[in-house]
């Protein structure tokens, strides 16, 4: 890897993901830009504080942006200086001679223990749907298996003994018009013409 990959807006980065974040911030500058109305400092006012409350920059380039923003801030007099926040260092850089090895340390502890948080909350709400799903599915065969309506699961039983109480019954009524036909004294099944 050549410098001029490290190399952002005249910045030597120290890692290739550094400078890949500096341009990210660049191009969000950028559209920033284009959507700020720099006549409006209320306006103004509430971009600047909302990018600082919510840290969207953390490079050099997007502090200088920054600080421009609030410089233009400052120099307009119908803004209180008060309401203008102050720029946040803390979480840029590290001004001892660790330098940005030191950076890198606070910064990988401080997401993953975001990483973990979220995740673990993906986990829970995950568990708690396949519980839910378990169950759900366990009722569902319960009520299948229960039912005497014919399903996927019955259909052949259900049908087999629908057919044999069918059977049942056309044998008993035909034993019953037999009998009936014995005390009347007809012969079964010969009619004498007449109807």
């Amino acid at each position: 890897m050549s410098d001029k990959d490290l190399i952002v807006d005249g910045y030597l980065f120290n890692s290739k993901s550094d400078a890949e974040n500096a341009r990210k911030e660049l191009k969000n500058i950028e559209y920033i830009k284009e959507h700020l109305d720099k006549s409006n400092p209320e306006s103004v006012l509430k971009v600047y504080n909302k990018l600082i409350n919510k840290r969207i920059f953390s490079t050099p380039p997007g502090y200088r942006f920054l600080k421009d923003i609030q410089e233009l801030l400052l120099s307009n007099p119908s803004i209180v200086p008060e309401d203008v926040s102050p720029l946040p260092l803390n979480f840029m850089m590290s001004f001892d001679k660790t330098g940005a090895d030191n950076v890198n340390k606070q910064t990988k502890k401080v997401i993953p223990m975001q990483k973990k948080d979220v995740l673990k909350d993906r986990f829970f709400i995950s568990a708690a749907l396949n519980v839910v799903l378990v169950i759900a599915i366990i009722a569902m065969l319960v009520i299948t298996l229960s039912s005497d309506q014919p399903n996927i699961l019955n259909y052949e039983t259900a049908l087999q003994n629908r057919y044999s109480t069918w059977e049942q019954e056309l044998t008993e009524r035909e034993r019953a018009v037999r009998e009936k036909e014995d005390s009347l004294g007809i012969e079964g099944g010969k009619s004498d013409g007449s109807d």
